[in-house]
């Protein structure tokens, strides 16, 4: 038993020696500080095109069905409103940094608006009540368009729309003034425009006058509320439309005479 021990020990006061003549290094393992990251800033100039995507996306979808009903017949509305509202709650619903806070107030402005005035045609409302909404609606459409050319660095320049004003005792001719009077129309957008066949919302739309688009005006109704146009492209061929939906590029509405708002 001693024998076997001795040797132990040996072994134990060697191991120990051994130890106490290494050199032990210590590692202490420093921690990993993260690099800071910045968050994009969805405001600035490099990201605020992806920023303002999808609500405009929305309003383009908006535009597209507002284009749509305004070729649509009455009774048929009831098609097209639906989407209309649905994207208008996809609107509301959309979160948007501060800085387009007031582009989406112009927005859910101008489909509320135009969804109301759909309404309310739908319900053959009188011409007076649609007038006006057609007119606010574009301004408020007007007011986001020159938001969003804010925001993305571009300047717009508007023209003032025409109104109709009050007719004058020389304005009362029944002959349409002649094409060589030149008293010409164009449609400021943002849809196009229906023509009808009568100076009537309920009347048949025989065609549309494109954004853009010019036309020769030849005549109005006695309040002035409805312009007789020359069709473009079809020679001969006359219809209605909508004087506050219009812009006189040359002449005014004072200088038209009044014809019969009936074939």
């Amino acid at each position: 038993m001693k024998k076997v021990f001795i040797p132990l020990v040996g072994f134990f006061v060697l191991l120990l020696s051994a130890c106490g003549t290494s050199k032990v290094v210590v590692v202490t393992a420093t921690p990993a500080i993260p690099s800071a990251t910045s968050t994009p800033d969805p405001c600035g100039t490099t990201n605020l095109s992806a920023t303002v995507k999808p609500l405009n996306d929305l309003t383009r979808q908006f535009d597209d069905y507002s284009a749509l009903a305004s070729n649509t017949p009455q009774s048929q509305l009831v098609q097209v409103i639906p989407p209309m509202q649905t994207i208008r709650r996809s609107a509301e619903d959309l979160s948007v940094p501060s800085c387009l806070e007031q582009l989406k107030k112009f927005q859910l402005q101008y489909m509320d608006t135009t969804i109301q005035t759909l309404l309310a045609f739908e319900s053959n409302a009188k011409s007076d009540i649609l007038n006006a909404g057609i007119a606010q609606a574009r301004q408020y459409h007007q007011q986001y368009a020159i938001e969003l050319a804010r925001l993305l660095g571009f300047t717009v320049v508007v023209s003032p729309a025409s109104t109709p004003s009050a007719q004058t005792p020389a304005a009362t001719s029944t002959t349409p003034t002649p094409a060589s009077a030149a008293i010409t129309v164009v449609n400021p957008g943002p849809n196009p425009i229906n023509l009808h066949v009568s100076a009537s919302l309920t009347s048949q739309t025989i065609s549309t006058l494109n954004v853009g688009t010019s036309a020769t005006a030849i005549g109005k109704t006695a309040t002035g509320e409805w312009v007789l146009i020359q069709i473009p492209g079809q020679p001969g061929k006359t219809a209605w439309l909508y004087a506050t939906l219009i812009k006189f590029s040359a002449g005014d509405l004072a200088s038209l005479p009044v014809a019969p708002s009936t074939p």
